[in-house]
């Protein structure tokens, strides 16, 4: 019996050093035909079927380390070809002993160097692909990883691939000291350039990921994914919780931890991660036909798109039209018109706004980045998006896309219904007024189509900061607002009472704004015809280019 105790201990220790249980410790050979125990739920896994289901415990999901080559077969189709140059040993401080671990590295982990870069395909989508290896000093970066880095930028650059890398890493490596620290600013220069010209980059957050390498090319992605309870952080927990001397919160420093805080676009579990390579990769594609969105059109041209006779509707009695609960919601349009929905998070400062949501998606085979605003459809959804009010998190975010869409040449879908931007303390705090001019400075000078559709209530410049756009539609039963009739009578008569007469004068229905010149199409509530207007508008623009009004 002690026997077998001592043979399950030394089992465990060894899948412990896959995991983030003990960064510290030196990679271990993997025996194969072992019995393992997952560190999260404690349950015995034959390591057959654990290398099986991906190194995932298929009892509780954890996600254990996933050696590089692994990783390579698990992402890329068969016949991908390794692109990295031989490798020569460099030892910049003359540090005692590191030959010899570093050689010690590269037999354990059947690896030349912490990260491998291969040139193939993930179903069908060419890339290049770079996959870090924990067993090889931690995935510290040297300046030979740093040399494959650029190396692989300059090729993806070359070939006008995007670039993908699964980043796992401790850090920089402490064995080259300054030389180390300077890979930093090489990647981060060398991305750069790659992503001014042009190019897509994938960064992919594995368990763990600190350190240099997270200050530098890991957090640099114009897509950014982490695989689900990865550790992500700069400082370790460790050398955190010895310096401030408390506890650290449960989940601190997780994916999922980074993505609430607005770092990480998407966490995706690792049965699921080629797919959702695959599906990023095609949506960055130009498309090359366009017979869905013609089809479309064509179809449309025998149909009768008129409105629905509303003119007995006061301007008030429009005002409660729009906002009434049972109203047809941005969210809902985008998955009517809609395929391959890809949501995007988060700000890259501070969090990701749930009132504003945003992506990537094809409407009538068409790529585009679509935005709308969010008020929620119970009580629990509706408190967590503010009502439908964004945070300065929230237009953050909606730039970040509109600039992404931009880079790529992709033409942007806004769809607006909210009250107005959310009057809160930490919202000024955070600056509530200069994320909304930031917004209105860069929309006015954007490059790519900006389409936007007012559903339901857009007040104030909360809903102009989304929509400064080439193309403006609204709904007829829609207003677009200085601030709310409610708020425009008690400002000028102190008397809320006296709403339905400030809608009046206020001049805020779609035919109002049709007269105004500010919108240039009204459509049914019941969407007729709206589809149709926004698949010519991106066919024109894919085929020749859509005229700007800005």
């Amino acid at each position: 019996m002690k026997e077998l105790f001592n043979k399950r201990k030394k089992q465990l220790r060894v899948l412990r050093g896959m995991t983030r249980l003990k960064p510290e410790a030196e990679p271990r050979e993997i025996a194969y035909e072992l019995f393992q125990h997952c560190p999260a739920c404690g349950e015995p896994i034959a390591f057959l079927q654990l290398s099986q289901n991906h190194f995932c415990c298929p009892l509780c999901e954890h996600h254990l380390r996933l050696p590089a080559k692994e990783r390579l077969e698990l992402c890329l189709d068969p016949g991908y070809e390794l692109i990295d140059s031989p490798v020569e040993f460099s030892d910049p401080l003359n540090f005692p002993g590191y030959r010899e671990k570093w050689e010690r590295a590269q037999k354990l982990s059947g690896c030349s160097e912490a990260i491998s870069f291969a040139s193939g395909e993930i179903n069908g989508e060419p890339c290049i692909f770079g996959a870090m290896e924990s067993r090889f000093l931690m995935g510290s970066m040297g300046r030979i990883v740093g040399d494959r880095i650029l190396a692989a930028i300059a090729a993806a650059k070359d070939a006008k691939l995007p670039l993908i890398i699964a980043a796992v890493s401790g850090g920089a490596r402490m064995q080259e000291g300054i030389i180390s620290l300077l890979q930093m600013r090489r990647t981060a220069a060398a991305l750069s350039d790659f992503q001014r010209a042009g190019g897509l980059y994938i960064a992919l957050l594995c368990d763990p990921c600190t350190g240099g390498v997270t200050a530098s090319f890991a957090s640099l992605g114009n897509v950014t994914l982490a695989e689900a309870g990865a550790l992500i952080g700069f400082a370790g927990p460790r050398v955190i919780r010895e310096t401030i001397q408390c506890e650290l919160p449960a989940g601190f420093q997780s994916a999922e931890f980074a993505r609430e805080h607005g770092f990480v676009d998407r966490i995706v579990k690792r049965s699921e991660l080629k797919s959702e390579l695959q599906r990023i990769l095609a949506l960055h594609r130009r498309p090359e036909a366009f017979a869905e969105a013609q089809q479309l059109i064509q179809a449309s041209k025998s149909v009768e798109n008129s409105l629905a006779q509303s003119s007995n509707s006061s301007p008030f009695e429009r005002v409660l039209k729009a906002r009434a609960q049972d109203r047809i919601k941005p969210a809902e349009i985008v998955r009517r018109f809609c395929t391959d929905i890809v949501e995007f998070s988060g700000d890259r400062l501070y969090g990701d706004d749930l009132a504003i949501r945003g992506g990537i998606a094809r409407l009538a085979g068409l790529p585009i980045t679509y935005i709308y605003t969010e008020k929620g459809c119970d009580l629990k959804s509706q408190i967590a998006a503010n009502f439908g009010m964004p945070e300065p998190e929230g237009y953050r975010k909606a730039r970040r896309l509109m600039a992404e869409a931009e880079r790529c040449c992709r033409p942007i879908l806004s769809i607006v219904d909210t009250p107005g931007a959310y009057p809160g303390i930490g919202a000024e705090e955070r600056g509530q007024g200069e994320a909304i001019a930031q917004n209105l400075k860069f929309m006015a000078e954007l490059k790519v189509p900006l389409l936007t559709v007012i559903s339901g209530e857009a007040g104030s410049g909360g809903a102009l900061a989304l929509a400064c756009s080439d193309r403006l539609y609204m709904l007829e039963n829609s207003v677009y607002t200085l601030l709310s009739p409610e708020g425009f009578a008690v400002i000028l008569w102190k008397d809320r009472e006296r709403a339905p007469e400030a809608a009046e004068l206020m001049r805020l229905t779609a035919e109002d704004m049709l007269e105004f010149d500010i919108c240039d199409k009204l459509f049914p509530d019941d969407l007729t015809g709206l589809k149709e207007q926004l698949t010519a508008d991106l066919l024109n623009y894919y085929q020749g280019g859509l005229p700007c009004r800005n």
